[in-house]
Protein backbone atom coordinates (compact mmCIF):
# COMPACT_ATOMS: atom_id res chain seq x y z
CA UNK A 1 0.00 0.00 0.00
CA UNK A 2 1.24 3.27 -1.20
CA UNK A 3 1.80 6.13 2.11
CA UNK A 4 2.41 9.48 1.66
CA UNK A 5 4.72 10.14 4.93
CA UNK A 6 2.19 13.05 5.68
CA UNK A 7 -0.49 10.30 6.17
CA UNK A 8 0.87 9.12 9.79
CA UNK A 9 -1.85 8.75 12.57
CA UNK A 10 -2.16 10.63 15.65
CA UNK A 11 -0.81 10.31 18.57
CA UNK A 12 -2.43 7.91 20.88
CA UNK A 13 -4.30 6.29 18.05
CA UNK A 14 -2.56 3.06 16.02
CA UNK A 15 -4.11 -0.01 13.93
CA UNK A 16 -4.97 -1.72 16.76
CA UNK A 17 -7.05 0.50 17.47
CA UNK A 18 -8.74 0.78 13.96
CA UNK A 19 -9.24 -3.01 14.10
CA UNK A 20 -11.34 -2.78 17.25
CA UNK A 21 -13.40 -0.16 15.91
CA UNK A 22 -13.47 -1.90 12.74
CA UNK A 23 -13.21 -5.73 13.18
CA UNK A 24 -14.77 -7.31 10.15
CA UNK A 25 -11.71 -7.71 8.12
CA UNK A 26 -10.95 -9.44 4.93
CA UNK A 27 -8.17 -12.49 4.93
CA UNK A 28 -6.84 -12.48 1.32
CA UNK A 29 -5.19 -16.23 0.95
CA UNK A 30 -3.85 -17.63 -1.85
CA UNK A 31 -5.13 -17.78 -5.34
CA UNK A 32 -6.89 -14.65 -4.39
CA UNK A 33 -9.51 -16.40 -2.42
CA UNK A 34 -10.87 -14.29 0.12
CA UNK A 35 -12.95 -14.27 3.36
CA UNK A 36 -14.85 -11.48 5.70
CA UNK A 37 -14.43 -12.28 8.73
CA UNK A 38 -14.58 -10.60 12.58
CA UNK A 39 -10.94 -10.42 14.13
CA UNK A 40 -9.99 -8.71 17.12
CA UNK A 41 -6.20 -7.80 18.19
CA UNK A 42 -4.72 -8.94 21.16
CA UNK A 43 -2.00 -7.21 23.13
CA UNK A 44 0.63 -9.66 24.87
CA UNK A 45 2.67 -9.03 27.87
CA UNK A 46 5.74 -7.87 26.00
CA UNK A 47 3.73 -5.23 24.07
CA UNK A 48 3.45 -7.68 21.14
CA UNK A 49 -0.04 -7.45 19.24
CA UNK A 50 -1.58 -10.94 17.67
CA UNK A 51 -4.36 -10.85 15.41
CA UNK A 52 -7.05 -13.48 16.58
CA UNK A 53 -9.98 -14.90 14.94
CA UNK A 54 -11.82 -17.83 13.69
CA UNK A 55 -12.79 -19.16 10.11
CA UNK A 56 -15.41 -21.92 9.14
CA UNK A 57 -14.07 -25.03 8.64
CA UNK A 58 -16.20 -25.64 5.26
CA UNK A 59 -13.92 -22.49 3.85
CA UNK A 60 -10.82 -22.70 2.24
CA UNK A 61 -8.95 -20.75 3.68
CA UNK A 62 -9.06 -23.09 6.64
CA UNK A 63 -6.75 -24.75 4.86
CA UNK A 64 -4.45 -21.90 3.92
CA UNK A 65 -4.03 -20.66 7.44
CA UNK A 66 -4.04 -24.27 9.10
CA UNK A 67 -0.93 -25.10 6.48
CA UNK A 68 0.59 -21.98 7.55
CA UNK A 69 0.88 -19.89 4.12
CA UNK A 70 1.11 -16.29 4.25
CA UNK A 71 -1.97 -14.51 4.35
CA UNK A 72 -2.74 -10.89 4.10
CA UNK A 73 -5.35 -9.41 6.48
CA UNK A 74 -7.17 -6.36 5.85
CA UNK A 75 -9.14 -3.54 7.57
CA UNK A 76 -11.09 -1.25 4.94
CA UNK A 77 -11.47 1.10 8.53
CA UNK A 78 -13.41 4.48 8.39
CA UNK A 79 -13.54 6.42 5.04
CA UNK A 80 -15.48 9.18 4.03
CA UNK A 81 -16.00 11.40 0.98
CA UNK A 82 -14.16 15.05 0.97
CA UNK A 83 -15.90 17.92 -1.07
CA UNK A 84 -13.95 21.04 -2.56
CA UNK A 85 -16.73 22.69 -1.13
CA UNK A 86 -15.67 22.57 1.95
CA UNK A 87 -12.36 24.02 1.26
CA UNK A 88 -11.71 27.44 1.84
CA UNK A 89 -8.46 27.22 -0.85
CA UNK A 90 -8.75 25.65 -4.76
CA UNK A 91 -8.77 21.59 -4.35
CA UNK A 92 -9.97 18.71 -5.64
CA UNK A 93 -12.61 16.32 -4.44
CA UNK A 94 -11.16 12.95 -2.22
CA UNK A 95 -11.87 10.25 0.55
CA UNK A 96 -10.54 10.90 3.70
CA UNK A 97 -9.41 6.84 5.06
CA UNK A 98 -7.59 4.84 7.25
CA UNK A 99 -7.21 1.62 5.73
CA UNK A 100 -4.71 -1.22 7.73
CA UNK A 101 -2.68 -4.11 6.07
CA UNK A 102 -1.16 -6.86 8.02
CA UNK A 103 0.75 -9.72 6.40
CA UNK A 104 1.54 -12.88 8.72
CA UNK A 105 1.26 -16.80 9.10
CA UNK A 106 -1.26 -17.82 11.48
CA UNK A 107 -1.11 -20.62 13.65
CA UNK A 108 -4.33 -22.79 14.78
CA UNK A 109 -5.97 -22.70 18.17
CA UNK A 110 -6.85 -25.24 20.65
CA UNK A 111 -10.41 -25.55 21.19
CA UNK A 112 -10.42 -23.93 24.94
CA UNK A 113 -8.60 -21.07 23.74
CA UNK A 114 -11.22 -20.75 20.92
CA UNK A 115 -14.03 -20.74 23.16
CA UNK A 116 -12.24 -18.17 24.99
CA UNK A 117 -11.79 -15.71 21.67
CA UNK A 118 -14.87 -16.53 21.34
CA UNK A 119 -16.12 -15.22 24.62
CA UNK A 120 -13.81 -11.89 24.40
CA UNK A 121 -15.04 -10.86 20.50
CA UNK A 122 -18.78 -11.37 21.46
CA UNK A 123 -18.42 -9.22 24.63
CA UNK A 124 -16.15 -6.73 22.75
CA UNK A 125 -19.01 -6.40 20.54
CA UNK A 126 -21.68 -6.35 22.99
CA UNK A 127 -19.83 -3.61 25.19
CA UNK A 128 -19.34 -1.18 22.51
CA UNK A 129 -22.53 -1.79 20.28
CA UNK A 130 -25.59 -2.60 22.71
CA UNK A 131 -25.24 0.97 24.68
CA UNK A 132 -25.36 3.03 21.48
CA UNK A 133 -28.50 1.08 20.12
CA UNK A 134 -30.81 0.64 23.07
CA UNK A 135 -29.23 3.36 25.52
CA UNK A 136 -27.67 1.57 28.81
CA UNK A 137 -30.58 0.91 30.84
CA UNK A 138 -32.85 -0.49 28.51
CA UNK A 139 -33.47 -4.47 28.38
CA UNK A 140 -32.91 -6.81 25.64
CA UNK A 141 -35.85 -8.41 24.10
CA UNK A 142 -35.56 -11.37 26.52
CA UNK A 143 -36.30 -8.95 29.28
CA UNK A 144 -32.59 -9.06 30.84
CA UNK A 145 -30.86 -5.93 31.62
CA UNK A 146 -27.05 -5.84 30.14
CA UNK A 147 -25.22 -7.09 27.46
CA UNK A 148 -25.58 -10.47 26.29
CA UNK A 149 -23.52 -13.02 27.34
CA UNK A 150 -22.37 -16.78 26.55
CA UNK A 151 -24.21 -18.67 29.49
CA UNK A 152 -25.21 -22.67 29.99
CA UNK A 153 -28.22 -21.88 28.10
CA UNK A 154 -26.17 -21.17 25.10
CA UNK A 155 -24.33 -24.37 25.44
CA UNK A 156 -26.08 -26.52 22.87
CA UNK A 157 -25.84 -24.24 20.24
CA UNK A 158 -22.26 -22.73 20.89
CA UNK A 159 -21.30 -26.51 20.57
CA UNK A 160 -22.18 -26.81 17.19
CA UNK A 161 -20.30 -23.33 16.17
CA UNK A 162 -17.34 -24.08 17.61
CA UNK A 163 -17.56 -27.74 15.41
CA UNK A 164 -17.82 -25.97 12.56
CA UNK A 165 -15.14 -22.75 12.97
CA UNK A 166 -11.43 -22.71 13.68
CA UNK A 167 -9.68 -20.15 15.55
CA UNK A 168 -6.14 -18.46 14.51
CA UNK A 169 -3.44 -16.35 15.74
CA UNK A 170 -1.67 -14.23 13.50
CA UNK A 171 1.66 -12.28 14.44
CA UNK A 172 1.90 -10.24 11.94
CA UNK A 173 5.47 -9.94 9.58
CA UNK A 174 4.18 -6.38 8.42
CA UNK A 175 1.56 -4.02 9.31
CA UNK A 176 0.79 -1.08 7.20
CA UNK A 177 -1.64 1.71 8.29
CA UNK A 178 -2.65 4.88 6.01
CA UNK A 179 -4.16 7.13 8.49
CA UNK A 180 -5.34 10.17 5.32
CA UNK A 181 -7.22 13.15 7.29
CA UNK A 182 -6.41 16.01 5.99
CA UNK A 183 -2.94 16.18 6.91
CA UNK A 184 -2.11 17.59 3.39
CA UNK A 185 -4.32 20.74 3.00
CA UNK A 186 -3.33 23.84 4.87
CA UNK A 187 -4.31 23.65 9.34
CA UNK A 188 -6.80 26.07 9.09
CA UNK A 189 -9.08 24.32 6.86
CA UNK A 190 -8.77 21.05 8.96
CA UNK A 191 -11.35 22.58 11.70
CA UNK A 192 -13.49 23.42 8.75
CA UNK A 193 -13.71 20.10 7.46
CA UNK A 194 -14.03 18.40 10.56
CA UNK A 195 -17.44 20.07 10.78
CA UNK A 196 -18.73 19.04 8.04
CA UNK A 197 -17.72 15.93 8.67
CA UNK A 198 -19.01 16.08 12.48
CA UNK A 199 -22.46 16.98 10.79
CA UNK A 200 -22.58 13.84 8.46
CA UNK A 201 -24.79 11.17 8.92
CA UNK A 202 -22.34 8.32 8.42
CA UNK A 203 -20.97 7.38 11.66
CA UNK A 204 -17.63 7.07 9.80
CA UNK A 205 -17.59 10.71 9.34
CA UNK A 206 -17.79 11.57 12.61
CA UNK A 207 -14.85 8.93 13.58
CA UNK A 208 -12.63 10.91 10.99
CA UNK A 209 -13.67 14.43 12.21
CA UNK A 210 -12.82 13.91 15.95
CA UNK A 211 -9.25 12.20 14.81
CA UNK A 212 -9.30 15.20 12.11
CA UNK A 213 -9.78 17.65 15.68
CA UNK A 214 -6.39 15.96 17.02
CA UNK A 215 -4.03 16.57 14.06
CA UNK A 216 -1.09 18.52 15.28
CA UNK A 217 1.26 17.87 12.37
CA UNK A 218 2.09 20.88 10.51
CA UNK A 219 0.92 21.53 6.84
CA UNK A 220 2.03 23.90 4.30
CA UNK A 221 -0.48 25.21 1.47
CA UNK A 222 0.53 23.01 -1.45
CA UNK A 223 -0.77 19.13 -1.86
CA UNK A 224 1.83 16.91 -1.60
CA UNK A 225 2.15 14.25 -4.75
CA UNK A 226 0.68 10.74 -3.91
CA UNK A 227 -2.70 9.29 -2.19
Amino acid sequence: MLINPLYQPVAGHDFTDVIADYPLGIIVGSELMAAHLPMLPVREPDGSVVIEGHVPRADPLHAVLAEGREVLLIFPGPSSYISPEWYTRAGLPTYDFEPVHIRGRATMMEQPALEDHLRRLIDHHEERVRPRQVGPDATTSAGSSGPWRMDDSTEESMGRLLSAIAGFRLRPRTVEFKSKIGQNRPADEVPTTAGHLSRMRHPDARYLADLMNRVTTPRDDKDPPGR
